[in-house]
């Protein structure tokens, strides 16, 4: 993705835009940069504060964040201890499940109030976050030197379509903490002792998930709760099949003869591959039952996969990972997805609670997250991490590079302000055929009537 910013400021922060970052070119950095990987020395906790800042320059103030249940969250919270030892600032993370999250956070930000001063903002409010003035902008601490030292932030090690992402009227509204993308994990050794191939294309995947499917095991499974969870794993479907959210003109266009065969592809997948309540399925039952040996494939966000390696994994060592598969004309486009740090426009502790999110996203703490946890960010110096090179499945880092390069981030309207709304209008007719009530044709033409219908309000 290369978006143009009005705002010279963030141009000079990137060091002259992000096109070199788009399509086979971003591939090709993050190759290269995995070339180098001996040259980065670990992190230790004792590393993760530097710069010209004075860091205890706000001490003695609390400060409130709203977290989702991520691996990121999970990842931060042990080392959030050296972060209130050295600024003297207590950080109260209040953590709640996916759902949870999404609807208290909201209630709290729409009533106004001071409760709550930083938060995570995924990638489907950032539209609607911004059109209610719910992110503080953070332009003005991003040049502040009491808050930030920028040769020891570097932000030019940000992925740039994360940082851009988080740009809207030429503000910067958030910092990211995580990229993540569409991948396909696959049981290997269920595959070769059936002789079969990893599926290429969606045909192919329909087929071989028929061939796997057993009383005891389902041969394929992703998402189809209601609401971000059914519409976004679809979306890498859509994409794959030439299909598109809106026309040029700005009409609905997931109707369209393209649009409808990936959404009639995506009910097949689910009813005649999947398990049993499947539209009660988010990420955490999908990740639940691919981990206990209840599915053999899956489609699932690429951050989400290294869950399968786990310890309380009954297929660690098992798993294949690939990127989803192309669509009739060969393409290859997954859904994205970034998590982000915002503030609370009306916090009365900006200063700490800023300089909190800094520190989190910070480069040092990221490698270090990465090293202790095995998990990745949105830097990428992280892929450069020796530690985190080891603990990961190498067919995931090289999956998880290639489908980054195949990402379009401009084809998935998040900044639209109505989007979470379009999203549960289309879920529930994605719903409708899983369950075998409506046909795709009928079901996303009544979806299409609905969006057209809300785009008038």
């Amino acid at each position: 993705m290369c978006v143009e910013l009005h705002s010279y400021h963030y141009k000079n922060i990137l060091g002259g835009g992000v096109g070199m970052f788009k399509g086979k070119n971003f591939t090709v950095i993050l190759m290269v940069s995995l070339l180098v990987v001996l040259l980065v020395l670990p992190v230790t906790a004792a590393e993760l504060f530097g710069g010209n800042i004075k860091w205890e320059q706000f001490s003695g103030q609390q400060i409130r964040m709203m977290m989702n249940k991520h691996w990121f969250t999970d990842g931060i919270q042990p080392v959030v201890a050296e972060f209130e030892k050295k600024t003297g600032i207590k950080v109260i993370f209040d953590v709640y499940p996916e759902e949870a999250f999404w609807s208290k956070l909201k209630v709290e930000l729409a009533g106004g109030q001071p409760t709550v001063d930083g938060f995570m903002v995924g990638s489907l409010d950032m539209g609607s976050y911004s059109s209610a003035g719910w992110l503080e902008s953070l332009n003005k601490y991003t040049v502040d030197p009491r808050f930030i030292d920028q040769e020891w932030y570097d932000y030019q090690d940000l992925y740039p379509a994360a940082l851009l992402a988080g740009v809207y009227k030429d503000q910067l509204l958030v910092l990211p903490i995580g990229t993540e993308c569409e991948l396909m994990a696959y049981r290997k050794d269920i595959l070769t002792e059936k002789g079969l191939t990893v599926p290429e294309t969606y045909d192919q995947l329909y087929d071989t998930a028929k061939k796997l499917k057993t009383e005891g095991m389902a041969g394929y499974v992703s998402r189809g709760l209601r609401g971000l969870s059914i519409v976004w794993e679809w979306t890498g479907y859509l994409l794959s099949y030439g299909g598109k959210y809106f026309d040029d003109q700005g009409n609905p266009a997931f109707n369209s003869p393209e649009a409808i065969a990936a959404s009639e592809m995506y009910g097949k997948m689910l009813k005649d591959t999947g398990p049993e309540g499947v539209v009660n399925y988010g990420w955490p039952e999908v990740l639940a039952a691919a981990q206990q040996g209840k599915v053999a494939m899956v489609i699932e966000a690429s951050g989400a996969l290294p869950a399968l390696e786990s310890k309380e994994s009954t297929i660690k060592g098992k798993v294949g990972y690939a990127q989803i598969p192309a669509g009739p004309n060969q393409q290859i486009v997954p859904n994205y997805w970034f998590w982000n740090l915002g503030m609370n426009p009306k916090s009365q502790k900006k200063d700490a609670t800023f300089l909190f999110m800094m520190w989190a996203t910070s480069k040092p703490v990221f490698q270090y997250i990465a090293s202790e946890s095995g998990v990745s960010g949105a830097r990428l110096s992280v892929w450069k991490d020796p530690v985190f090179f080891e603990k990961q499945n190498k067919e995931w880092i090289d999956a998880c590079i290639k489908g980054f390069g195949f990402v379009k981030a401009d084809l998935v309207p998040y900044l639209n302000p109505k989007y979470p709304e379009i999203a549960d209008i289309i879920s529930v007719e994605l719903q409708n055929i899983v369950l075998g009530i409506k046909s795709a044709k009928d079901a996303m033409d009544e979806a299409a009537n609905d969006v057209s219908d809300l785009m008038k309000k």
